[in-house]
């Protein structure tokens, strides 16, 4: 039997009894007597490994490695070395053409850390084939499929570590990161639900959870979580903020300041925290002291939030060369976090301009339609010109269903060739009139019978040809706001990036779409008999009364005094679901009226794309 050399008993003693360090003093002592005592070298690689220092590991293992070439621990153990050094390319070599699973795993990961994501998937899959229950290379893959745009085989492989492993949360949070990047909200609500069924005191879990739910809009579940992720570690900051964000995004502004305070209380005294407190401030109408904190806001804070809310109150405070490149860089970080999408909006609403000319209109086949139930009132008008204002006030009117951006002419739509709409028969027609009833029904129906639908949408000016198509005897209202004031307004919205909304990252792109939409719905005014009434933003702020009773007055409604209670109204809601949710808890105010003169500068370049319209309106430019 074969005595394992003296210098191994010290090292091996302490190592198994847990003391790294004692160990790695041991080993280096022993090396110092005897350098060529290869297990010893190797051992002390490893130890230095483990106490996180990889270079001085990789320096033994170098050493044990030439002097046993063959070795393949040795080799995987430097090589994994050299990779947590970030030597990659020297770590690849290692495991170049290794017999080994473990070489093809970790080189698999080295191609991924590389860049290398073809690669990458390869060997993942080719260490799968040999063992189909390493869960880890699984995860792996997952990740570089969705680095590649192989959102399905992603998921599957995501999937399959789970499976294989459900009692690891880390698993189910990767998952969900991907769903929520491919803005799958039911499925990733349904990943997290399991996962804090496995782990229900696991904070990220919960945090993740939240995050799940909130992009599911069950704001109720989202608070319960992210107050459950709080509750279980004290100083979880990415909890208090989301909270927090929540908190304000529904207007319950005293909640987010006693959430600021329960911190405070807790001893939680981030930077992250701080961040909420001036977005208490800020909403306290405390301007320059919430500057203070929101310049201060760390890293940790989304790069879209900390801007958004640096260019905000730069604005209130009166600053455009301070609040514009906020604003920008606002812009930037939305669009780099967005996932990508061949979707182009503006191509669709080219394509509604070009079907509306007067030959083409002409040639529609006439049809006959059965008036009940009544055809909706539509509400359009370009983003941030006063539509949820509006909305906001007819909710008061209770014989009114008043729906906030709710996707239910996009059920009607969904799958029609906008091409065939000219040549539909009566009974097609009443089939789309019949789809939106239905649509209606599952998504928002009346809480009862006999009241009117009132369908706020503002890009509805895009669809007017479908809308009078199904409803010919729809009634419109166009709310109308300048040219230039709408376009800055959406450039300086923290929109949540769809296909259309997307256009409103830079002020051109705002600006084309303005001039897009804009243009088709003068064409459809033109040519189609629309019963339509204007509203204006810039009259609803100076003379709101005067405004209503001519809107009640086209709707056919007796005067309400009640339609005149925005806030009223607003502190009714559950939550407002465009970006004017902060705005419409205020008292009317001027404020935004004119408010592009002050940014006359920046939106220079896009002044000859708007001026044409805005003169159209009366409006000075």
């Amino acid at each position: 039997m074969s005595v394992p050399p003296p210098e191994l008993g010290p090292v091996i003693e302490r190592y198994r009894a847990g003391d790294l360090p004692g160990a790695r003093v041991a080993a280096e002592a022993g090396l110092a007597a005897n350098p060529g005592l290869l297990p010893l070298r190797s051992l002390a690689g490893m130890i230095a490994c483990q106490m996180g220092d990889p270079a001085g590991g990789a320096a033994h293992l170098r050493i044990a490695l030439a002097a046993a070439p063959e070795d393949k621990a040795t080799r995987l153990n430097l090589a994994s070395a050299l990779a947590a050094t970030g030597a990659l390319d020297e770590a690849a070599q290692l495991v170049a053409d290794g017999d080994d699973p473990r070489f093809g795993r970790l080189g698999a990961w080295i191609a991924q850390e590389q860049g290398r994501l073809g690669d990458a998937v390869a060997g993942y899959e080719a260490v799968l084939a040999a063992d189909s229950q390493d869960f880890e290379s699984w995860n792996n893959l997952g990740n570089a499929r969705a680095a590649l745009g192989d959102s399905e085989g992603a998921i599957a492989a995501l999937e399959r570590a789970i499976n294989l492993r459900r009692d690891l949360p880390a698993l189910y949070i990767n998952l969900s990161k991907l769903l929520a990047d491919l803005d799958q909200p039911e499925p990733r609500r349904t990943t997290m639900r399991e996962a804090a069924r496995v782990a229900p005191n696991d904070a990220e879990v919960l945090y993740e959870l939240g995050l799940a739910e909130a992009g599911a809009h069950d704001r109720a579940a989202a608070e319960a979580a992210f107050r459950g992720a709080i509750a279980r570690t004290r100083g979880f900051t990415p909890a208090y903020v989301e909270l927090g964000l929540l908190l304000e995004n529904l207007n319950r502004i005293e909640a987010l300041e006693s959430l600021v305070e329960e911190a405070a209380r807790r001893g939680v005294e981030a930077a992250e925290i701080d961040y909420l407190r001036a977005w208490v401030l800020r909403r306290r109408g405390a301007f320059a002291e919430a500057m203070v904190l929101a310049e201060a806001a760390p890293d940790t804070i989304n790069p879209i939030r900390r801007n958004q809310l640096i260019a905000e109150l730069a604005d209130r405070l009166g600053d455009a060369d301070k609040a514009f490149p906020a604003f920008v860089a606002m812009n930037q970080a939305s669009i780099a976090a967005a996932p990508p999408t061949a979707e182009n909006y503006l191509a669709e609403v080219e394509g509604e301009i070009a079907r509306l000319t007067p030959e083409k209109v002409a040639a529609w086949s006439t049809v006959e339609i059965v008036p009940e139930p009544p055809a909706p009132v539509f509400i359009a008008g370009f983003p941030r010109s006063g539509t949820t204002l509006l909305d906001t006030l007819l909710m008061n009117i209770p014989d009114l269903h008043v729906l906030e951006e709710l996707p239910v002419m996009r059920q009607v739509e969904g799958g029609l060739d906008p091409n065939v709409l000219a040549g539909l028969t009566s009974a097609q027609v009443q089939a789309l009139r019949s789809r939106y009833f239905e649509a209606l029904g599952l998504i928002a129906p009346p809480p009862r019978a006999g009241m009117t639908v009132v369908d706020k949408y503002p890009l509805h000016m895009a669809r007017v040809p479908l809308i009078h198509r199904t409803f010919p005897d729809a009634k419109l209202i166009l709310v109308e706001r300048h040219p230039c004031d709408a376009v800055l307004s959406c450039f300086m919205s923290n929109f949540q990036l769809n296909k259309a909304m997307r256009e409103f990252v830079t002020l051109e792109g705002a600006a084309r779409l303005y001039d897009r939409a804009f243009t088709c719905w003068e064409r459809a005014e033109a040519l189609l008999p629309v019963n339509v009434h204007r509203i204006r933003y810039e009259r609803m702020v100076e003379d709101l009364e005067g405004e209503m009773r001519a809107l009640l007055g086209f709707l056919g409604i007796a005067w309400d005094e009640k339609v005149l209670d925005n806030r009223g109204a607003a502190a009714k809601r559950d939550h407002i679901r465009t970006a004017s949710y902060a705005q419409v808890t205020e008292p009317i105010y001027t404020r935004s009226a004119g408010r592009w003169e002050r940014y006359r500068a920046q939106m220079a370049p896009v002044l000859p794309v708007l001026a044409p319209w805005a003169e159209k309106m009366g409006y000075r430019v």
